[in-house]
């Protein structure tokens, strides 16, 4: 359950004249890319920064627009019941499950960064677009999680058109806070993914939702947090990749 405290400063911060207008600037931007686009989705992780992209979107595009996830078969539990709550939700299949991926290139290996991505991200969505002839997606990304994602919203923008598969991206809240979002899912009584409720205490940068395996950050105690909180998935993942084990 989220703490009193956080909730109440959320809920401050959301009686903010500024949030009022990241508010007003963000749905502006959703309603200029469903101008441009006939057919789009959302891309949902399940994530918070998704949580609030998806609700603005849908408050402006037909009901019949899909949150599209991307399934890697490494979701946690509370992301799956998220997703079972989701309208009009698509699951679309990665390129590979995410751990065959792990275990193809390993846990350390020259490049599994880049390989995960391929599998997970960059194939399903070359993929998803062919297949369903999607000409916009909408993404959570923001420039406060990282400097690759402020140096990339700040070149493109909040709305751009890729030149390989004219596909018109939208950022919508590219631009916000954590506070932000946290003040947007609280004000709005939006149902977000219980997985956050055993990542308070983490740093603001590590609360955030992906796959639950993966290579980034396992020398600062990622591991150690899924063998403590979820002890079936970890030894599931030890058991594919015992290499995991020398994290912990």
């Amino acid at each position: 359950m989220m703490p009193d405290i956080l909730r109440q400063q959320f809920l401050l911060h959301a009686r903010l004249a500024a949030f009022q207008r990241r508010i007003e600037k963000a749905s502006k931007r959703v309603g200029d890319w469903c101008d441009k686009i006939s057919r789009g989705y959302v891309a949902f992780s399940a994530g918070k920064d998704s949580t609030c992209i998806l609700a603005l979107v849908r408050e402006q595009a037909p009901p019949t627009l899909p949150a599209v996830y991307f399934d890697a078969q490494c979701a946690f539990p509370e992301v799956e019941e998220l997703l079972a709550q989701t309208p009009q939700l698509l699951k679309f299949p990665a390129d590979e499950p995410f751990l065959a991926t792990l275990q193809r290139c390993g846990l350390s290996g020259q490049g599994v960064e880049q390989e995960t991505m391929r599998t997970t991200v960059y194939g399903p969505i070359t993929r998803l677009i062919a297949e369903y002839g999607f000409d916009g997606g909408c993404y959570g990304l923001r420039a406060e999680e990282s400097r690759a994602r402020a140096l990339h919203a700040y070149r493109r923008g909040a709305i751009f058109q890729y030149k390989r598969d004219g596909l018109w991206a939208c950022q919508p809240i590219w631009d916000w806070t954590y506070m932000d979002v946290w003040a947007f899912i609280v004000s709005r009584n939006l149902p977000y993914c219980d997985t956050y409720d055993r990542l308070w205490d983490a740093p603001r940068e590590d609360q955030r939702i992906s796959y639950w395996a993966g290579e980034t950050k396992r020398r600062w105690g990622r591991y150690a947090w899924l063998k403590k909180n979820y002890p079936t998935l970890w030894n599931q993942l030890a058991e594919a990749i015992p290499e995991v084990r020398a994290y912990v």
